[in-house]
């Protein structure tokens, strides 16, 4: 069963045999509290919780007010007002006293995103929060270049769940490496693994990535500098049970993502241009009363 990694079920999620959804599993947790700085936790309300917030999908710092993410992770657009962004303070989902958190003030979907594919082109989203992060150094570089080795080793990172259907407390990451669209196709459901949209990592030990997991990156290191090479969107279940996880291929889609900016920086400085630029669509998020 393909699943989508944000937490969100709708009502084409619930019955849907081929349901994506997301989890770092079998990984290990990060120790060093400043290795993904770029790193945030989308959160949804939750009332079981201290600070009335859950971890809900991940995302990457790309400026310090822009975030890039999954598409799916936004597609209810009631609940968008309701979410907050947690930076990766401290390598922990939960939302403490002092923290300093973000609404989501605008965002761009790609145009060509439909969530009620089973296949998973086009799972890609831009968000301006309401301010900027104060922290320097705290964002990921979009790639530069295309050439990314076949079986090279890059990180994924998330609060999603883990092998044994549990949430962690701290953020997990594995090493996996990427495989050869060949594999991807013939390891993914027939039209569901989109060559050149997409990649598609695995290892040995069965590390992917599971539910909450969405948006997060799939992180290159090329002479000690961090590019977000891929973003989160789907596995199959249960988590573990598969050896390949698939991501949006983020240098397919650096023209959508520097149009998406170009739109939502140009709003915020209160241009008098159309909220529309290149068939792209800026969404206002009206603040919740």
């Amino acid at each position: 069963m393909m699943v989508l990694y944000s937490n969100i079920v709708s009502s084409t999620d619930m019955e849907d045999p081929e349901d994506h959804h997301e989890k770092i599993a079998y990984g290990f947790p990060v120790r060093e509290l400043d290795l993904y700085p770029y790193f945030v936790s989308i959160q949804k309300e939750d009332r079981t919780k201290p600070s009335g917030y859950a971890h809900h999908c991940g995302g990457s710092l790309i400026t310090r007010k822009i975030v890039l993410t999954a598409a799916h992770c936004l597609h209810d657009p009631m609940l968008v007002p309701t979410y907050r962004i947690l930076p990766n303070y401290r390598n922990s989902p939960f939302i403490q006293d002092g923290d300093l958190t973000f609404l989501i003030s605008q965002y761009v979907m790609h145009p060509n995103y439909n969530a009620t594919r089973i296949y998973i082109a086009n799972d890609i989203a831009v968000i301006l929060m309401d301010q900027p992060d104060p922290r320097h150094g705290a964002t990921i570089r979009l790639p530069t270049f295309q050439i990314m080795a076949y079986c090279e080793p890059v990180t994924i990172i998330g609060f999603g769940l883990t092998e044994d259907g549990v949430f962690p407390n701290e953020l997990r990451s594995a090493v996996v490496y990427r495989l050869t669209d060949e594999i991807c196709l013939g390891l993914n459901f027939d039209g569901s693994y989109i060559q050149g949209s997409n990649l598609c990592t695995a290892n040995v030990i069965k590390s992917g990535i599971c539910t909450a997991d969405s948006g997060g990156p799939l992180i290159r290191t090329v002479n000690n500098i961090s590019y977000v090479q891929g973003v989160a969107i789907s596995s199959y279940h249960p988590c573990g049970s598969d050896y390949i996880s698939n991501f949006v291929n983020v240098f397919e889609y650096l023209a959508f993502i520097n149009h998406a900016i170009l739109l939502l920086n140009r709003d915020e400085l209160r241009s008098n241009q159309s909220s529309t630029f290149d068939g792209l669509k800026l969404i206002k998020v009206r603040p919740m009363e």
